[in-house]
């Protein structure tokens, strides 16, 4: 089978390597679709640093094409959507409701790759035929989101501000507005705005063109935002969000900042203000779930946020539009809606 390896920063590597074997609680997947995460973009430019060579992808969907002697309730020929992240089950944050944060991870190779063999309880089928392997490819990040937006506990007519109008924040704003926020969506891209807006965004605001605190407070007759997402690694902008917060307001660094640059916030805004702030990382099983429900109901939109589709063959091609913030969502086809 075709392989896709990131051998060292910046460079990609096509090999033919071994078709997977199944063991006898694991799943065998033909692989559909991919899509690309800034996780794994940061990677690919040297921003963060993993072990190399190896297959990245976790955002993944195919059909099941074999299956363990062990495995109940999936079968050959399903559709499914993948989590790439093999949590351990039985430490203390598996076992109290934090398996995002699970102790002893495995990380089998990932998706960027013709098939992919995962335990079954890694695996989530596709249930509503209408349902494309495009669209179900954004559970995993999805899934991310619905922690997160957890976390803030927005409760109905609470104003939530999000910054940064990428994929995730785009995906942020849909999941606030379930909890029947009205949402205001700040970015610097006016193209990212527009699509905010059509997806449903109650107020769009670019930053180049005034101050944020400013929008915020006059949309909210001077009281600030109750919740807020930092959609984007940018560690200013975090102080700058908590700024934007009203008496009790709830804040989650959601992106990843890397290279790792401290927050300068004065403290007395977070005590006297009585701000929380909080981040999230990953998603659990049940998150997992919950993500492909939301997506094959329609709740949530995601096969707008795709702007690119690149062959495996020229997958570097899909990185770089991700690094240089070019597009949307960027995604792999691996075998298509063909598989």
């Amino acid at each position: 089978m075709k392989s896709m390896w990131l051998v060292t920063p910046g460079k990609f590597e096509l090999r033919e390597i071994p078709r997977y074997a199944v063991g006898p609680d694991e799943v065998l997947i033909q692989i559909a679709y991919v899509g690309i995460c800034p996780w794994d973009v940061r990677v690919y430019a040297g921003k963060k640093s993993v072990p190399l060579p190896r297959v990245m992808g976790h955002e993944a969907t195919g059909r099941i094409v074999a299956v363990g002697e062990r495995v109940k309730d999936l079968a050959v020929g399903q559709r499914a959507a993948a989590d790439f992240i093999v949590k351990c089950g039985y430490c203390d944050n598996c076992r109290t409701g934090r398996a995002n944060r699970c102790s002893h991870p495995a990380f089998p190779n990932g998706a960027y790759e013709e098939y992919a063999v995962l335990p079954q309880r890694n695996v989530y089928p596709i249930r509503k035929p209408a349902t494309s392997y495009r669209a179900a490819a954004f559970m995993e990040p999805l899934a991310c989101v619905v922690r997160g937006q957890k976390m803030l506990a927005i409760r109905p007519d609470e104003t939530a501000l999000i910054v940064g109008a990428g994929p995730i924040g785009l995906l942020h704003m849909q999941v606030a507005r379930l909890y029947s926020a009205r949402v205001i969506v700040a970015d610097l891209i006016p193209e990212r705005l527009d699509l905010a807006r059509a997806l449903g965004a109650d107020l769009v605001h670019n930053s180049a063109e005034g101050d944020l605190k400013a929008a915020v407070l006059a949309e909210t007759d001077g009281k600030g935002a109750d919740a807020a997402v930092v959609a984007v690694g940018v560690s200013p902008l975090v102080v700058q969000t908590a700024e934007c917060l009203a008496a009790g307001g709830r804040l989650n660094i959601f992106a990843g900042i890397y290279p790792v640059d401290p927050l300068n916030i004065d403290p007395n805004l977070i005590h006297y203000r009585e701000l929380v702030l909080t981040g999230s990382a990953d998603s659990t099983p049940q998150d997992m779930h919950e993500a492909l429900r939301l997506i094959e109901s329609g709740r949530v939109r995601v096969e707008p946020l795709i702007s690119h589709v690149v062959p495996l063959a020229r997958l570097d091609e899909g990185f770089e539009l991700v690094l240089n913030r070019q597009g949307f969502k960027i995604m792999a086809e691996v075998g298509g809606d063909a598989v």
